[in-house]
């Protein structure tokens, strides 16, 4: 990201309605120069909705969409000055390399001997071979079709680049490697872009700040690094990270510890975070949770599923005191499957540990 503070995009008080369906609700997102900024939300949250509006697909049923500082929405797409990579990568089959990208040059009638250099020099930047501009692009692999759609959509240098899902049909490795390619791309190009998926490993290692949307609203708005250490509400924590739950009450404050009941249990936090509530929720993150270890909060617990992930071990265990089954990951070097399902074990964590919200559901 750059240092500039400048404002290039604007979603402000957004709202897109379908009949009485509220898709996205009263959104306001800033986005500076050059940044990367990513949409993360769960599949119906109103992300691609959002996507939809500031490309000019979509037109909100009220609020703005401000592009350098001009309004937008009675805009159509091609005067907006945007770049669009799709998840399907929306290529022409029947092109080469060359032609794909060069399309929006021709577009925009340039010049042959610019539509060469600019081809060539984009070719350079994604690292796809110069002699491959000639190939028929159902010729490439799928990654390599991927380089000739962020090709094609940064060849012309737009203000805004906008990403929807474009990793998605990618196998594991290859998310990975073309995560580690946007990221230097926009390293290289301090491209704005405005990224769109469901995929919080994607949202985490790309953005420089991540919008939340749930139910069409949004949750919060922060730096990658801040919405992992301090989720502002249960659902951000959740679908943040690998997090359980436990709703409960307070039961009692001694100094800097409270008491939480849970079922048929009780949770030590930090009193400070119950501070006037009553009932509320306290999150605890899967890799915050010790097993066979003397924690503050300790309880006994059975071992109901066994992820072995090479360089971790994922488990699943029903504790009783909860009624709930608890998610653990032991990530220490000699990491080995020591349990297996049925095994009787203690499971536990910190009174710093985990996060308390108030619960709203039963307000």
């Amino acid at each position: 990201m750059t240092d500039s503070s400048e404002t290039v995009v604007r979603i402000d008080g957004v709202t897109k309605e379908y009949g009485t369906l509220r898709a996205v609700d009263d959104v306001t997102i800033p986005i500076t120069d050059g940044e990367f900024i990513t949409i993360l939300g769960p599949s119906g949250a109103g992300k691609t909705t959002l996507l939809h509006m500031i490309a000019g697909f979509q037109k909100p049923t009220s609020g703005e969409i401000y592009i350098d500082g001009r309004p937008v929405s009675d805009e159509p797409p091609y005067e907006r000055d945007i770049g669009l990579v799709f998840q399907s990568h929306a290529l022409f089959p029947h092109m080469t390399v060359k032609e794909n990208i060069a399309f929006p040059l021709k577009m925009r009638r340039e010049h042959t001997d610019d539509i060469d250099r600019k081809v060539e020099d984009v070719l350079e930047l994604v690292r796809l071979p110069v002699d491959y501009a000639d190939k028929p692009v159902d010729e490439l692999s799928g990654g390599q079709q991927q380089r000739v759609a962020f090709a094609r959509a940064i060849v012309y240098e737009p203000t805004l680049l906008l990403l929807d899902e474009p990793l998605s049909s990618l196998d594991k490795k290859l998310r990975e490697e073309m995560r580690a390619e946007l990221t230097r791309i926009h390293e290289e190009t301090e491209l704005t872009i405005v990224h769109v998926t469901h995929n919080q490993t994607e949202a985490l290692s790309m953005a420089d700040r991540i919008a939340v949307i749930n139910g069409g609203g949004l949750e919060q708005l922060d730096s990658a690094q801040d919405i992992y250490a301090s989720p502002n509400t249960p659902f951000v924590a959740d679908f943040i990270g690998n997090t359980t739950l436990l709703s409960g009450s307070v039961a009692g404050v001694d100094g800097d510890v409270a008491t939480v009941s849970v079922a048929d249990g009780t949770v030590r936090v930090p009193a400070a975070t119950v501070d006037g509530l009553s009932d509320v929720v306290v999150a605890i993150r899967a890799e915050q949770v010790a097993l066979d270890a003397d924690c503050d909060n300790t309880y006994p617990a059975t071992v109901e599923q066994v992820s072995f992930e090479g360089d971790r071990t994922q488990y699943h265990v029903f504790v009783p005191a909860f009624g709930e089954t608890v998610r653990l990951i032991d990530q220490s070097a000699d990491a080995r499957v020591v349990h297996d399902r049925g095994d009787s074990v203690t499971v536990g964590w910190n009174v710093g540990d985990g996060f308390v919200y108030p619960d709203e559901d039963d307000e």
